[in-house]
């Protein structure tokens, strides 16, 4: 999976700790599909064909998924009824969908080639994703700046491409209409996040240390948290 991360949470002091990554407010579901054409418009125009000759090689199906928050994307091995599946979120922006796509390619290679379930993100997936990812690694697909990330991000390549801050901020450039990030808005600022609302507080070694208004708990939010500052704040008691 690209992020397995859920929401922990630590009654006894009242701590939690959040993905970030906003909760959608519309959702659209998209069908399974094994038709490569449906992808085109989620992928950079010269990516295409490199995934068309991909999934007319292999027996995978790739889903459009609704936006989730615990995940960008992941792969789910055949059973006896369903064919081996990938899934991407629909809402990325299509160098983000790339990433994704080929990160989960790499899970059902992996797979594939082991016929067992090995460490998800250990040394023989490591060298499928970097395998997978070297026909992509080209101008004609990404931005020199994100290119630039990308070659660090492959290096070593972690578990989630959300725990590779420096890629995530290159990416997040290219969405649609980005929002500000937690880490870009002053402390003490009061902002909302998942329809919650929140004052910023110190960064604690990753994550920033909030305070919830509609329970009264300490939260630790991701620093690339995408929130929302504009518009009236309503502070609204938890269920």
């Amino acid at each position: 999976m690209l992020i397995s991360t859920p929401e922990f949470r630590h009654r006894g002091r009242q701590l939690t700790l959040l993905l970030g990554v906003d909760q959608p407010k519309s959702i659209i579901v998209m069908p399974t599909t094994s038709d490569p054409e449906l992808l085109r418009k989620h992928l950079p125009a010269s990516a295409w064909p490199v995934v068309v000759q991909f999934m007319r090689r292999h027996a995978v199906e790739v889903r459009i998924s609704k936006p989730r928050t615990t995940k960008l994307g992941d792969f789910r091995s055949a059973t006896r009824t369903q064919p081996h599946r990938v899934s991407v979120n629909s809402d990325l922006n299509k160098y983000a969908f790339l990433v994704t796509l080929v990160h989960e390619f790499a899970h059902y290679t992996t797979y594939i080639k082991t016929r067992r379930w090995t460490a998800p993100h250990g040394s023989y997936w490591k060298s499928e994703y970097h395998r997978l990812m070297r026909p992509f690694m080209s101008r004609s697909v990404f931005p020199a700046e994100l290119l630039h990330a990308l070659e660090h991000h492959l290096y070593d390549a972690p578990a989630s491409s959300c725990t590779d801050h420096d890629l995530m901020r290159v990416l997040r450039k290219y969405d649609r209409d980005p929002q500000p990030m937690l880490e870009e808005i002053p402390e003490r600022a009061v902002f909302r996040f998942n329809d919650r609302i929140y004052v910023k507080g110190p960064q604690l070694r990753k994550r920033y240390k909030c305070h919830c208004l509609n329970d009264r708990r300490i939260y630790l939010i991701d620093p690339l948290a995408q929130v929302h500052v504009n518009g009236p704040l309503v502070v609204r008691k938890a269920s």
